[in-house]
């Protein structure tokens, strides 16, 4: 006699309302204010009764889920659960597409939709809180810290500083790098090898030349004066 499938684990009410709203971010990308409770619920693969007794309406969804966004509680979620890699490429690589494709997102989510009505005006005027993100991106490093020319953290604010400024459509002039190239030249540079050598890994005079980010530029200047 087969044995039956095990139901899946049921969700509490906050992993449920996380669910929710990253399931309601492409959406929202995609059709704005105008996404409906159907959309959304196929989206979560919830029933649209469910999506109601874990949020008030459709546009406390739109809210939590732009919050959880900008706020970078789902990049962090994302990061944590990339698994284990072979090697430090596979790795840098799958970090810049993840980091790339959020900021796209909120690109996307800002020029669509501007801040909700909603959002407190000391929201509005505070940056996010970027400290977590740069944490997740340290600790998936730190198993391959003998391979990094900087320590771990200096990476993680190197890959993030990089890949916002390649994906800027301001900055690069609409000609976003894409995500394979932004992390070959973190982990390779743009020199070729010297004297028959491995090529320069120097994230510093990397990204002063291709970001312009002052808080980049200060950081290669404090390298070239060692």
């Amino acid at each position: 006699m087969s044995e039956k499938p095990r139901r899946a684990k049921a969700l509490n009410r906050e992993e449920r309302r996380a669910t929710i709203m990253d399931a309601a971010i492409p959406l929202l990308v995609q059709y704005g204010r105008d996404v409906t409770s159907k959309q959304l619920a196929k989206a979560a693969g919830v029933a649209e009764g469910t999506l109601y007794s874990v949020f008030d309406d459709k546009d406390e969804i739109i809210h939590a889920a732009i919050h959880r966004h900008v706020e970078a509680t789902s990049m962090v979620d994302a990061l944590r659960a990339i698994p284990e890699r072979a090697t430090l490429d596979e790795l840098v690589r799958e970090i810049v597409e993840l980091t790339q494709h959020r900021t796209e997102q909120i690109f996307a989510l800002v020029a669509i939709l501007g801040f909700d009505a909603r959002t407190p005006e000391h929201a509005k005027r505070r940056p996010p809180d970027n400290e977590p993100v740069i944490l997740a991106i340290t600790d998936a490093l730190l198993p391959h810290r003998d391979q990094l020319t900087v320590p771990p953290r200096q990476a993680a604010q190197f890959i993030r500083y990089a890949t916002f400024s390649m994906t800027h459509p301001l900055i690069t002039d609409g000609e976003i790098v894409p995500a394979a190239e932004i992390s070959a030249l973190l982990l390779h540079g743009f020199a070729g090898p010297a004297h028959g050598g491995s090529p320069p890994a120097s994230g510093a005079r990397l990204l002063e030349a291709s970001a312009d980010v002052p808080a980049l530029q200060t950081s290669a200047r404090s390298e070239k004066a060692d």
